[in-house]
């Protein structure tokens, strides 16, 4: 069953902030390049991070969403964020770094301020790295809209390594795009890679948009997926809030943005919570949650509050939100 066939992306494009669109790019400068290596120890501003491939990622008119946060601070520093280069790979360096994690981190996530699926440079140099750390034990954590895909070799490499895929998926993308990246992750899983829909949700009044995310989560339960969600932030000049329910709450961090909280929480596919939420000895080895049901494997993370959470204003501690930090030293 074709579940994507009603999917209405004629609103994809009306997610826009007039105060980004007007910042004038040719006065920025262009984005640093850094060493790619991993964690605190090599000026990081968690353990759980490596450098992203790329420093910089989309220009300021394709900000996903029209809310990145990530963009703006780089904006906010004076730099280019669109202007994006690889970063320097040195083995020698990586390898230092990687010995001077925390021993309990068995686990990196790749695609913190960017995206490795930019180029298919990116994805060559990735596959490699992910040999290395598998010499250490460490698995990466991706996430990714998957603008360009691996070649079938990068692939099976990754998923040899274990490198858990998490594929970025909304209601306001495009109806190609989600087909894209749905194939992509039936791809990813044929050849054992853990291929993770992330579910970027809202509370939509727009009809159209309710049902394009009712329709993604239908195919996320269809095909057997183990998934995760993130709740979008939009800020109070993003014209998309048109499209949300009236009875909006404001991010606990975030005072200027409309946030929702999570929103299927009692979906049983939904296993997975955003990598910030992962403890340093996470190790998850399913690529279907039938197979995680049939084995009656329990997993319970710490996790977003969820959208019941904010209407009972259960407490939500000041340090949940301490992942939004862009930084590098």
């Amino acid at each position: 069953m074709n579940h994507l066939l009603h999917f209405d992306d004629s609103r994809a494009i009306a997610f826009q902030r007039p105060s980004l669109k007007s910042i004038s790019e040719k006065d920025l400068a262009e984005m640093p390049v850094y060493d790619i290596l991993c964690g605190k120890s090599a000026g990081l501003p968690f353990d759980y991070l490596m450098t992203d491939v790329y420093s910089g990622c989309l220009p300021i008119k394709s900000i996903c969403y029209g809310n990145c946060s990530a963009a703006e601070y780089w904006i906010n520093k004076g730099f280019n964020f669109g202007m994006r280069h690889i970063n320097r790979f040195d083995e020698v360096k990586f390898r230092e770094s990687i010995v001077n994690l925390p021993p309990q981190q068995r686990w990196l996530r790749q695609g913190w301020v960017s995206d490795c699926s930019l180029s298919k440079k990116s994805w060559d140099l990735l596959g490699p790295a992910t040999d290395i750390l598998m010499e250490y034990n460490i698995r990466l954590v991706i996430i990714s809209k998957i603008f360009t895909k691996p070649s079938l070799e990068i692939m099976r490499q990754l998923a040899q390594n274990k490198a858990e895929i998490r594929v970025s998926i909304s209601a306001i993308d495009t109806k190609r795009e989600i087909e894209k990246r749905f194939e992509f992750l039936d791809a990813y899983r044929q050849v054992g890679g853990l291929a993770v829909p992330y579910l970027m949700s809202f509370r939509y009044a727009d009809a159209a948009l309710k049902n394009n995310q009712e329709l993604i989560v239908s195919k996320i339960i269809a095909d057997d997926y183990i998934a995760s969600e993130h709740p979008l932030r939009l800020s109070n000049d993003n014209a998309g809030l048109e499209s949300a329910e009236e009875d909006r709450h404001y991010h606990p961090k975030f005072a200027d943005q409309t946030w929702f909280g999570r929103l299927y929480n009692d979906a049983g596919n939904f296993v997975l919570p955003p990598p910030t939420f992962l403890p340093p000895e996470y190790d998850f080895n399913y690529i279907r949650y039938s197979d995680l049901a049939k084995a009656g494997a329990q997993f319970s993370f710490n996790n977003l509050p969820t959208y019941q959470d904010l209407i009972e204003k259960n407490l939500i501690h000041t340090n949940t939100f301490d992942h939004a930090n862009y930084d590098v030293k």
